[in-house]
């Protein structure tokens, strides 16, 4: 079971995240888990219904319901600790600065912004003295990837050189071959600078590498295709290569168009020591080899695990997975500790991590457009 709540929880008003939207629930759900953040206003949508039934269902009094943001920042400043980003990403930028220019600290879904200049506009804010930013990475939360971490960090795999990370996803072409692409959100169907399907799978990948391996990637070679045709040239399938500075090679391979997929997220890691397997459908195992290549199968209990079997991670005990909301709940608390202490935590992922995402995932359609590889600053 986790650690009871020191203090009293966080107050947190919610911009986005509707009763019909992807993420909304989640967040809300993760956010109270552990008792660190009381979800008290809102904006949750421009439809004044569902805007009142998301109020319902979240536990928020209709009093603090409002109808736009500005209303809700008006509202409520002084009566509230943080704001809860969970918009569309191409609004966060605008929301972001927003809540800080009110002195509010933000809790944002990734990837943050969506791209890499207004990262850096948010961050040189931050650092002049600016309230805190904290983004989400949620797979990041699965115990079984800080365990994953741990590993690699004490050298038990040995130096790590390749990394094949995965996410492939149907919902594309499944919904166009259901003649159901109307069910996709508008938004996901225009492509900027750095594709949506970029902005919404590379940057978990991302996230992903430089949380367990760490090291800067060098150089970038993409190859990213129009598949399913939901939208005109929208960017739905996409391969890169990406080399670090410590010679590890990334390929990541993400998608939409993947049939018989729903989240194949996949992180694989081969060492000169040993290798580790985390697939996100069985989020409590790790499947590994040791340096004489013996195969192994690692669980929350498994002897030598020392992130795992921390009590935080014990809600019900082992044999009943815990999964995609806890790993979010983990992240949440971790928020809560650093907005409690002195800002920071080891688990958080700082914005040289989301600025560094955010260039790799420019870089890759750079990559793809000129047919070469592209060398990062």
């Amino acid at each position: 079971m986790s650690d009871p709540a020191p203090t009293a929880p966080i107050r947190v008003a919610m911009i986005g995240g509707g009763v019909n939207s992807a993420v909304g629930r989640v967040h809300e759900v993760a956010m109270k888990m552990d008792g660190r953040f009381d979800l008290v206003a809102g904006c949750f949508s421009r439809d004044a219904d569902i805007n009142r039934r998301s109020a319902e269902q979240y536990g928020v009094s209709p009093e603090r319901i409002h109808p736009s943001f500005d209303s809700l920042l008006a509202a409520e400043a002084g009566r509230i600790d943080a704001v809860a980003v969970t918009t569309p990403i191409l609004s966060h930028f605008e929301h972001i600065n927003r809540a800080l220019d009110l002195g509010l600290p933000v809790i944002s879904d990734k990837p943050l912004v969506g791209d890499l200049q207004q990262c850096q506009s948010l961050r040189k804010r931050v650092q002049a003295g600016g309230p805190a930013v904290y983004c989400i990475f949620n797979y990041t939360g699965y115990p079984a990837v800080r365990e994953m971490r741990r590993r690699v960090r004490s050298g038990a795999l040995g130096e790590v050189f390749k990394v094949m990370a995965e996410m492939p996803q149907d919902s594309y072409m499944r919904l166009k071959n259901q003649d159901r692409v109307s069910a996709i959100q508008g938004w996901r169907l225009r492509d900027g600078e750095i594709a949506c399907v970029t902005l919404d799978l590379f940057v978990h990948l991302h996230s992903l590498v430089s949380f367990v391996c760490g090291g800067r990637p060098q150089d970038v070679s993409g190859w990213a295709r129009s598949i399913s045709g939901v939208a005109p040239g929208l960017i739905d399938e996409v391969d890169a290569i990406v080399r670090y500075d410590s010679g590890m090679v990334v390929n990541a391979w993400y998608g939409k168009a993947v049939l018989g997929y729903r989240n194949g997220l996949r992180l694989r890691l081969f060492g000169t020591r040993g290798s580790l397997q985390w697939y996100q459908e069985d989020p409590e195992t790790l499947l590994g080899a040791d340096a004489e290549g013996n195969r192994q199968v690692i669980d929350r209990l498994s002897a030598g695990s020392e992130v795992t079997i921390e009590p935080r991670y014990q809600r019900f005990k082992a044999g009943h997975p815990a999964g995609f909301i806890e790993a979010f709940a983990n992240y949440y608390y971790d928020i809560a500790e650093a907005m409690r202490g002195d800002g920071t935590s080891p688990y958080l992922l700082s914005f040289d991590v989301v600025e560094e995402g955010l260039g790799v995932a420019g870089a890759i359609h750079r990559s793809s457009g000129l047919g070469g590889a592209v060398r990062l600053d």
